[in-house]
């Protein structure tokens, strides 16, 4: 089996059509063809169905091309190692990050590259924490920061620091907020469930423990806009970790809860024999997320 078969296979699987992968391969059709036919000689699997003008994957097919893009992938590491190597670097680090992280996030990389001068950090940041731990599971990512992250069998997941979240209220209600029930009435406006199912519900759990079910809000993309917006024209509330909590506007109050909300955040990455520059970020995470913060 070649790497050549693989990339082919994948290609045409993804635009459904021979013709369509060998344009964006830039060879000929009969050459994707002829590749295809031998894998699936050596495979003893047919693995495209060609009776229609388009190129279907069978169920052998189906099954066999999430363990081809697996392949490439590996390969395509062993490569970035291989040029690491030839380039005389310690490595190149995967880490996936989060909006918010701020300080903290330098502070690590600071204490990392201390004992990884040579390597090269490629941060991704994205709020969806899904996302997050399959790119992990995967292998895309070699570890990231997740906040409130489930249990897995096949993940570490290294608790760091809690933060106190603050509820963002309209100003003229900055005097009761604390008490939460006293926002039952106000719409809450916070990021999609599937971003963070766990911090969603920890949100929701927090808001049923005070006595009432949170009324659904605006979905939160950028949370100054919402601040500014809605918040401060008295149409919802919302909340936000302490750190990351400000806004330029008199119309909003940031008030902590009367029985403190905390939101856990976590280094993930895969249990099995991490590399050691995976170890080395683990002991600088948890070094900086020891080390208590300055005011």
């Amino acid at each position: 089996m070649e790497v050549r078969q693989l990339s082919y296979f994948v290609t045409v699987a993804e635009l459904g059509h021979f013709g369509r992968a060998a344009e964006r391969l830039h060879i000929v059709q009969s050459a994707v063809s002829k590749q295809i036919a031998s894998l699936e000689r050596e495979l003893g699997l047919t693995l495209f169905d060609r009776s229609h003008r388009q190129a279907r994957l069978t169920p052998e097919g189906e099954a066999f091309l999430p363990h081809a893009r697996r392949a490439l992938r590996e390969m395509d590491r062993a490569a970035e190692a291989a040029a690491d190597l030839a380039a005389g670097t310690a490595g190149v680090l995967r880490l996936g990050s989060s909006p918010g992280l701020g300080k903290r996030l330098e502070d690590i990389l600071t204490e990392f590259r201390a004992r990884r001068p040579g390597a090269v950090v490629r941060l991704t940041t994205t709020r969806s924490a899904p996302d997050k731990l399959a790119a992990v599971l995967a292998g895309d990512l070699d570890a990231s920061f997740v906040s409130a992250p489930p249990e897995h069998p096949r993940l570490a997941v290294h608790r760091l620091w809690d933060d106190p979240m603050l509820l963002a209220v309209p100003a003229e209600r900055a005097g009761t907020a604390d008490d939460l029930v006293s926002l039952a009435s106000l719409p809450l406006a916070r990021p999609a469930r599937d971003e963070n199912p766990e911090a969603f519900d920890l949100v929701t759990a927090a808001c049923k423990a005070a006595g009432f079910v949170p009324r659904p809000g605006p979905t939160v993309v950028n949370a100054q806009d919402v601040l500014l917006g809605p918040v401060a024209a008295g149409h919802c509330w919302t909340l936000l970790p302490a750190h990351i909590a400000r806004t330029g506007s008199d119309a909003v109050a940031f008030v902590p809860p009367r029985r403190p909300i905390l939101l856990p955040t976590a280094l993930v990455l895969l249990r099995a024999a991490p590399r050691s520059t995976v170890v080395d970020l683990l002991s600088a995470t948890l070094k900086v997320a020891r080390t208590p913060t300055r005011p």
